[in-house]
């Protein structure tokens, strides 16, 4: 039976990941994003507009035209020649059909290679050099999808000197700020009993480890403002020139002196950043937080809808958000009224911070807690409220004799249970890293009868003979969405009670899971069809998109747990209970 999908797929092993990409991927995201579309509108009808009223023709090069929606704007600008190139190929099949479905298919050449593999010349995939470049190479960390390499290429092979480049600027803005709320994702807490004797401590150098260097891409606007102290106002610490090669340097470092307008230790660095679209940057971009938009006071005036937050009056995306940056950990707060450097690096791809240390390396995890477990897992392993829930109920039904078999991963409330008091605790540790983790702590706490196993396989029945208990939180590092931790604490439940002889007490003894009807505000544009975006059927797209996900149904969960919002549940209702 056919299916819109086998119009882009022909079936082989490399198709399964390209339909992945395009399940998971930001592509409507991105269409959906109307300030992005109109300004990169706006920025193209100025731009060819100047060109034509200096005597010029418009040569425009589109670099990972996606859906093609900038290379046809650039033909309703007036655009003399239009040459677009996109390398994922299941997406430049579905750019040549949108286009030619608008019309555009004999003003368009659409080169289906990356922009670093095409040739110019006569009979080639360029006839000419362009003199207008538009692309939106960017992610949150503006960087990070190679835009420096692929603009110093493009500089050097495929435009004339002079061009203008759409966006023409991007600027980096970094805001010093202490933020516990952000640091219970980045260091593990000591675990304390219901009478505040410390449970279980954690060694220095997971304390004062740079933790993992991804991005932590997070919707700073959902911040409450009272979850964090700003040290300092928002300031400029980079600027790229798209248009210029000699200025795009793959390693740069600035060194950006302050004053310190609130007391406070500094955790962590808010990074987001701003585009000029034209030469003249009369239009402009920004991915700043609320409390930092340059539009903000104007928007909050012009708000029509009581009932929509103030944080949600600017523009939002997801593609781009803001990222949180941690600095060298510290215990020494700063003044008001103090000076200070902050010195920002990068490299081609990635960002770090430091106070004062103008040889500071990128960083990256060296204990293996950042490695073996997400920032979300670390701060499930630091919330408060949960795990004295959980602990005052291990107190309640445990003792010193007490066998206690904990099944998941990293759980460092199972590993208090033997500085609780229990006999002997036994951990199920799958994973390699998060092994040594655990194992680091029974040293470090100086724990005794712990014993790690690697495996299910690796429990004897003359090991569970005493066994008097089962815990799990339960988590494992496999699971993607959180269901899927109680199906796994399941099925080796399952697999332990098969090698016992005698009954034992399993804790939790059951779950439930929730069904919440709720309404967004925006995050259903993740994966809401486009239709028509800025007067272009993009219909096509959203067919192939829908496809491939009504095929792959597990990628309908890609979207889960993006971005942290409040939200009003309209409806609560409990779907289905499961007894251990």
């Amino acid at each position: 039976m056919h299916s819109d999908s086998d119009d882009y797929f022909s079936g082989d092993d490399d198709d399964f990941d390209r339909q992945q990409e395009i399940a998971r991927s930001a592509f409507a995201d991105m269409c959906h994003d109307w300030e992005r579309n109109q300004k990169y509108d706006r920025a193209l009808q100025l731009t060819i507009e100047r060109l034509h009223c200096e005597g010029k023709e418009a040569h425009v090069l589109d670099i990972g035209t996606g859906s093609g929606l900038l290379s046809m704007m650039a033909v309703r600008a007036g655009a003399d020649s239009v040459t677009a190139c996109e390398a994922f190929r299941p997406m430049a099949d579905c750019a040549e059909r949108v286009i030619a479905s608008n019309g555009m298919g004999h003003r368009i050449r659409l080169v289906k290679k990356k922009s670093t593999e095409l040739e110019v010349g006569a009979g080639k995939d360029m006839e000419r050099k362009a003199n207008v470049l538009v692309t939106e190479l960017f992610d949150t960390e503006l960087i990070g999808e190679g835009a420096i390499a692929t603009y110093r290429h493009a500089l050097q092979f495929l435009l004339e000197e002079g061009c203008r480049v759409i966006p023409d600027k991007a600027t980096v803005y970094a805001q010093v700020v202490e933020c516990p709320l952000a640091m219970s994702w980045q260091t593990p807490k000591l675990l304390c009993s219901s009478d505040g004797d410390v449970l279980l401590r954690v060694p220095e150098e997971m304390v004062n480890c740079r933790g993992s260097s991804a991005v932590f891409d997070v919707q700073l606007s959902q911040l409450p403002l009272e979850s964090f102290n700003a040290l300092s106002e928002p300031i400029p610490v980079f600027e790229f020139d798209w248009s210029s090669r000699e200025a795009l340097k793959f390693k740069r470092h600035s060194r950006n002196l302050l004053k310190v307008q609130s007391s406070g230790i500094p955790q962590a660095v808010f990074m987001w950043w701003d585009l000029k679209m034209d030469l003249e940057g009369t239009v402009l971009l920004s991915c700043a937080p609320f409390w930092a938009h340059p539009d903000f006071e104007e928007l909050k005036t012009q708000k029509q809808n009581d009932s929509i937050p103030e944080p949600n009056l600017i523009p939002w995306r997801d593609h781009w958000m803001q990222a949180i940056y941690f600095l060298p950990h510290s215990k020494t707060p700063l003044a008001k009224g103090e000076e200070i450097a902050l010195d920002a690096f990068h490299d081609e791809f990635s960002w770090w911070f430091g106070l004062n240390d103008l040889s500071l390396d990128p960083g990256h995890c060296s204990c293996g807690m950042h490695i073996a477990y997400s920032r979300s897992r670390i701060g499930q392993l630091n919330d408060g409220p949960r795990n004295k829930r959980m602990l005052n109920y291990l107190e309640e039904v445990l003792d010193k004799n007490s066998v206690v078999l904990v099944l998941g991963d990293g759980s460092l409330l199972g590993l208090s249970i033997r500085a609780m008091g229990a006999k002997k605790v036994i951990l199920v540790e799958t994973n390699q890293t998060s092994r040594h983790c655990m194992e680091r702590l029974v040293e470090h706490n100086g724990l005794e009868n712990v014993e790690i196993l690697s495996c299910l396989d690796d429990l004897t029945p003359d090991a569970t003979a005493d066994m008097t208990h089962i815990f799990g939180e339960p988590f494992f590092t496999s699971a993607i969405l959180p269901w899927e931790n109680a199906i796994q604490f399941i099925w080796e439940l399952n697999r332990v009670k098969a090698l016992l002889n005698h009954e034992v007490s399993v804790i939790p003894h059951s779950f439930s899971i929730y069904g919440v009807a709720v309404e967004f505000l925006d995050l259903q544009k993740i994966s809401a069809p486009l239709g028509t975006c800025e007067g272009f059927d993009l219909s096509l797209m959203d067919r192939m998109i829908e496809a491939v996900r009504r095929e792959s149904p597990r990628n309908r969960q890609f979207f889960y747990s993006r971005v942290v919002l409040s939200l009003e549940c309209m409806e609560k209702a409990r779907s289905r209970a499961f007894i251990f």
